[in-house]
């Protein structure tokens, strides 16, 4: 086992600036050629000190770029272009119009890593983290870890291909979003006002059913008793 002081946030091992305790392969192999770290020499107590101080001046100065990094990254106003599918067709032939149009693919985290590195900002992709698949128009968020434990967060706008208006599109993509997750709403409640009204109905059918048993065995038993 070997003794590696971070440079950059590691997933499950660290943040910048940690000294940790890693197997030796590990280290050697992947972590110090790619940067990630760099050795922690332990044979005194004056170089362990040293090691200390290199460590918390390697995280403040981490978390001092990365909050620079965070404000340039939430001052973005990001509006990306993407190609939509083409309308579902009616028995007819004709287009379904749609109230939220789908998207020909996805806008993934490369994406958003893409256009953030473009603003200045390096961003691995596996650093980004989308709020919710995005298949659909619409606006949507992303979280964006950065060294020293800061997250930076980033709404941006899906648009049609093409579009020659990107504000006015902002805000129409945007309604039709509202417009969707309302009539998405709608259509439970409907739906759930459909199957209680269903049980309902089964449940006063029982009930008559079992009334009308009832009947039957009281008039027997008036029979049987005339008898």
């Amino acid at each position: 086992m070997m003794k590696v002081i971070l440079r950059e946030d590691v997933p499950n091992l660290g943040v910048v600036g940690d000294m940790v305790t890693v197997r030796d392969g590990y280290g050697r192999n992947y972590l110090i050629p790619q940067g990630k770290a760099i050795f922690a020499s332990v044979k005194s107590i004056a170089q362990l000190d040293h090691q200390k101080r290199l460590a918390a001046h390697h995280r403040q100065q981490a978390t001092k770029d990365a909050e620079v990094g965070k404000n340039k990254i939430e001052a973005l106003s990001v509006v990306m272009q993407a190609k939509v599918a083409p309308p579902q067709l009616d028995d007819e032939g004709e287009p379904i119009l749609e109230t939220l149009q789908k998207l020909f693919g996805t806008i993934t985290t490369r994406d958003i890593a893409r256009v953030v590195s473009d603003s200045g900002v390096k961003v691995d992709h596996r650093r980004v983290t989308i709020t919710t698949p995005v298949r659909t128009v619409g606006k949507f968020a992303a979280s964006i870890r950065l060294d020293g434990g800061i997250v930076a967060k980033l709404p941006f706008w899906v648009v049609p291909q093409g579009s020659t208006d990107l504000e006015g599109d902002k805000q129409r993509v945007e309604q039709a979003q509202i417009d969707a997750k309302r009539e998405a709403e709608e259509a439970r409640a409907a739906e759930a006002a459909k199957l209680a009204a269903a049980r309902a109905a089964a449940d006063a059918e029982a009930n008559a059913a079992a009334e009308g048993e009832g009947e039957d065995s009281d008039s027997d038993s008036d029979a049987e008793t005339e008898d």
